[in-house]
């Protein structure tokens, strides 16, 4: 059980740097958003190259997401993945926000 805690706490640890640098980058693109639209006004070309932009960062944050919730899963015992893996498809198809 100690093991465990170690080995997720120093995984959480390894991917909190990740995620603060692909939500600054989601933070920079959505302010390039915002710039285009001031500048164009309009849904033209600059407005929908940096849309495409934050949905990139957006995909590329929650590639990240899944992969750590894998790499969880894979130092849990059977048992704690069997609960894991419930509970992560309640949290997926959860319509309420809690």
């Amino acid at each position: 059980e100690l093991c465990i805690r170690d080995s997720l706490e120093t995984l959480e640890a390894r991917v909190a740097v990740g995620r603060a640098g692909l939500e600054s980058s989601l933070r920079a693109a959505n302010a390039r958003l915002a710039q285009a639209m001031a500048d164009e006004h309009e849904y033209g070309p600059e407005v929908s190259a940096a849309i495409d932009d934050v949905h990139g960062r957006m995909g590329e944050l929650q590639k990240a997401t899944v992969q750590h919730v894998f790499d969880m899963r894979e130092i849990l015992e059977p048992e704690q993945q069997r609960l894991f893996d419930r509970k992560v498809s309640e949290a997926l198809t959860s319509n309420s926000r809690n």
